[in-house]
């Protein structure tokens, strides 16, 4: 069932985070139940990335281009490192660039309950050291969002079982984008003791990506006798690609990244197989369960519990969807597929724990921050931010002033139109007024995120393939 704002229910005006490295998500108590904040697109959860517009404005939530120099992804791993990020032609500070996610988080959440929100549970890595976490406490005061409580993932995910879970000792086994934590929990009478923990803050999808990447990259040196691997343009866009593939092999056993002009000379189509998906990934799924061995253990040294005491695993992080890791965590306990918690989506488990944990702290009516320089420094972030987009049912719905771009298809996208969907959604960038092709493929994203009948998919895919031969023609 679609989740969405009723003009008649009661917010709890505290929010619920989810900064991942990859996407980010917001969830909100409304009196009897958590929603998923929804954004202009549906999509419960928005891209960790920022680009700017046409306009030169900054925007959030963009998925990773082409332009490398132009879109900043991941940037949750240089958080506290005190680097500086080259973007617009100018230096900001990893803080400063989480800042505007969270600011269009903040946006959305305040669009969606329709009042003004200054409270929020954020959520972190358990393996995140006290820098990237005054790091992330430093952004939230840039978006003017007072910080209840830094929530680690693992206890975040727990909490999302819910207040009737059954009473037990659980594994976290939480592989994000960027990050994993391994934890071991037990959950009574809807409280989360945290009993071990381990984790590698440079260890998620993103390495599988570019793992993906080299491959790739490989295979055309080998085909085409150039090595482009030290151009990032041409790495960013093998990597978006790669992202897409690696998500199609969740249901599928080969793929391709199909990689057309990546110079005036060189096209490449490459086959990618799950098996060799799997094998490349290999090293690091193993990583993954030492450190849950690691967390088990420290659970065991300190409260008595060890592998024969668990009786669950909750799988949080949208990385969890790929089979092998479900195959190789039921290895590892010996067990059978139903004790693998798969009924709960992954990629929402810890912004929807940091919701419900986010119903305990009172809303305040306004930002309480004031650090020298914070006022300024939040405004011309806010400046720099492009303005938000008009809902459809404002009232000039027709007429959106210069949107930063349509959004990309989503992974539940149907394979045969994968391949269309995406070429249209790269033809927009270039030029937004086409028209009868915009219509259609907005019709045909909207359907997919709105889970419409598989006869209704097929027809508006075969109208999405018409008016792209049309336009491409």
């Amino acid at each position: 069932m679609t989740e969405h704002a009723d003009a008649h229910q009661f917010f709890h005006r505290v929010v619920g985070i989810d900064l991942g490295t990859s996407s980010c998500a917001v969830s909100v108590w409304d009196g009897t139940q958590l929603l998923m904040v929804r954004g202009p697109t549906g999509a419960a959860t928005l891209p960790a990335s920022v680009g700017q517009d046409r306009a030169g404005q900054v925007v959030a939530g963009v998925p990773p281009a082409e332009d490398a120099e132009n879109v900043i992804a991941g940037i949750k791993r240089r958080l506290g490192t005190g680097e500086n990020i080259r973007f617009r032609s100018r230096s900001y500070q990893p803080r400063e660039i989480c800042a505007f996610l969270l600011i269009e988080l903040k946006r959305q959440a305040e669009a969606f309950v329709g009042e003004a929100i200054h409270d929020a549970v954020i959520t972190v890595s358990a393996a995140a050291g006290e820098a990237q976490r005054r790091a992330l406490r430093e952004a939230a005061g840039l978006a003017q969002l007072n910080v209840r409580r830094l929530l680690e993932d693992p206890v975040a995910a727990a909490m999302a079982l819910g207040v009737g879970a059954r009473p037990g000792t659980y594994a976290i086994y939480d592989l994000g984008g960027g990050t994993f934590d391994a934890s071991v929990v037990r959950v009574a009478d809807g409280t989360v003791d945290v009993l071990g923990t381990s984790g590698d803050q440079r260890l998620g999808g993103d390495d599988f990506d570019e793992l993906i990447v080299g491959y790739a990259l490989r295979q055309i040196r080998e085909r085409h006798h150039v090595d482009l691997s030290m151009d990032a343009t041409i790495r960013q866009r093998i990597r978006w690609e790669a992202e897409i593939r690696k998500r199609e092999l969740s249901v599928a056993d080969t793929t391709t990244l199909e990689l057309p002009v990546l110079t005036a000379t060189v096209s490449a189509s490459v086959p990618l197989s799950r098996r060799a998906f799997e094998a490349m990934i290999e090293p690091d799924v193993q990583r993954s369960l030492d450190l849950l061995t690691e967390a088990i253990a420290a659970a065991r040294a300190a409260h008595g519990v060890g592998w024969g005491d668990i009786d669950e695993v909750v799988l949080a992080g949208g990385s969890t969807r790929i089979p092998a890791i479900r195959d190789r965590l039921a290895g590892y306990f010996g067990w059978g597929a139903a004790r693998i918690r798969v009924d709960l989506d992954p990629v929402e488990m810890v912004a929807r724990g940091a919701g419900l944990v986010a119903r305990d702290y009172e809303p305040a009516t306004l930002f309480e921050g004031s650090p020298v320089g914070l006022l300024s420094a939040s405004l011309r972030l806010r400046a720099e931010l492009a303005a938000p987009e008009t809902p459809a049912a404002e009232e000039e719905p027709a007429e959106t002033p210069d949107p930063p771009g349509p959004p990309g298809p989503p992974a539940e996208t149907p394979a045969d139109f994968r391949r269309v969907a995406e070429a249209t959604y790269m033809l927009l960038l270039q030029d937004g007024d086409l028209g009868p092709l915009g219509a259609a493929y907005g019709a045909f994203i909207s359907a997919v995120l709105a889970a419409a009948p598989d006869a209704r998919l097929a027809e508006l895919g075969r109208r999405l393939s018409a008016e792209y031969e049309r336009a491409s023609g």
